[in-house]
């Protein structure tokens, strides 16, 4: 148990430095493995990991929609928040139905944005600017228009409530 406590030690860490732009990323790195989990346990007969695993990629989708900034970037955010619900309602569908084919759909579309948001963090990383954290944002929207999430995701003082 030492191994699995200094993981969930480092995630802890690495998810309470990380930027906005980070944490959506580890969100989405989190939602392919979570549906990559429910296939194995899909294809092993194994229905409560599935149920755990569809579940826990039903929670990380409905993070990233509460994420979502509606304001300045209504059309992206409308678009995503739509393609997130669609993939919440494929992988309750797939576990319903015990479905390989609708497990893959979402997670060649989760891949497919975290593709994009790899890029994305790549052009952020290697800005010459300092990243805006949420403890330095000073409600500027502006310091983020290309960015459809929203800085304010929970109420938290640390303003972290992304949970792995």
């Amino acid at each position: 148990m030492p191994l699995l406590e200094a993981k969930r030690e480092y995630l802890e860490q690495h998810v309470t430095s990380a930027s906005p732009v980070e944490l959506i990323h580890l969100l989405y790195q989190s939602g392919v493995q979570a549906v990559e989990e429910a296939v194995v346990a899909l294809h092993g007969g194994d229905i409560l990991n599935r149920g755990r695993a569809v579940t826990k990629a039903i929670e990380i989708l409905s993070e990233l929609q509460a994420s979502l900034r509606h304001d300045g970037q209504g059309e992206y955010a409308s678009t995503l928040n739509g393609l997130y619900a669609y993939m919440q309602q494929q992988l309750m569908r797939a576990h319903r139905e015990s479905s390989a084919p609708l497990l893959a759909e979402v997670s060649r579309l989760l891949n497919t944005l975290l593709d994009g948001w790899t890029q994305a963090f790549r052009n952020d990383s290697t800005r010459d600017e300092p990243a805006t954290t949420p403890a330095s944002h000073d409600g500027d929207e502006a310091t983020m228009s290309g960015n459809p999430y929203s800085w304010q995701a929970c109420p938290s003082s640390d303003n972290r409530c992304w949970q792995f």
